[in-house]
C-alpha cells in the first residue's frame, strides 16, 4: 500500500484537515436547522424584564426610605457669657497666667530624675510579677 508511505505525510495531513472542516460544516448545518423560537429563551427574556422592574422598584423605594436632611440644626438656648476685659490685649492678669492644673511635686533623687538612667535593684512583689509578664 503506497498511501501510507513516508513521502505522503503532508498529503495525509491535508486530507484529515479537509475531512475535519467538512465535518464541522455538517454539524453547523444540522444545529442551525433547529427551531429559532425556543420557549425557554422567551422565558428568560420575560424573567429578565420582571427582575429589572423589581430592581427599579427597589431603587425607587430606597430614595423614599432615606432620612430627610435638615436645613438648619435645632436651636439651642445658650445664654451669652459676659467677658470682662480687665487688661488691654496682649497683657494678662496673674489669674490668667496661672496654669490650669498644678504640677505634682517631684523627688530629685528618684530613679530616672535629673537625666540619670533608671536602674532599680529592689523590686516589690507586684513589680516582679509585672516584670515577668
Amino acid at each position: 500500500m503506497r498511501l501510507f508511505r513516508r513521502n505522503y505525510g503532508p498529503l495525509k495531513l491535508a486530507m484529515v484537515g479537509v475531512v475535519f472542516v467538512i465535518f464541522v460544516f455538517m454539524m453547523h448545518k444540522d444545529v442551525g436547522n433547529g427551531a429559532k423560537d425556543d420557549p425557554w429563551i422567551k422565558n428568560i427574556v420575560v424573567k429578565k424584564d420582571q427582575m429589572l422592574d423589581m430592581m427599579m422598584g427597589a431603587v425607587n423605594n430606597l430614595r423614599d426610605s432615606m432620612p430627610k436632611l435638615q436645613i438648619m440644626p435645632p436651636g439651642q438656648d445658650v445664654a451669652p457669657v459676659e467677658v470682662i476685659k480687665s487688661c488691654l490685649p496682649g497683657y494678662y492678669t496673674p489669674a490668667e497666667l496661672k496654669p490650669f492644673m498644678e504640677r505634682p511635686p517631684q523627688d530629685q533623687n528618684s530613679p530616672g530624675a535629673d537625666g540619670k538612667g533608671f536602674k532599680k535593684d529592689s523590686w516589690t512583689k507586684e513589680e516582679t510579677k509585672k516584670k515577668k509578664k
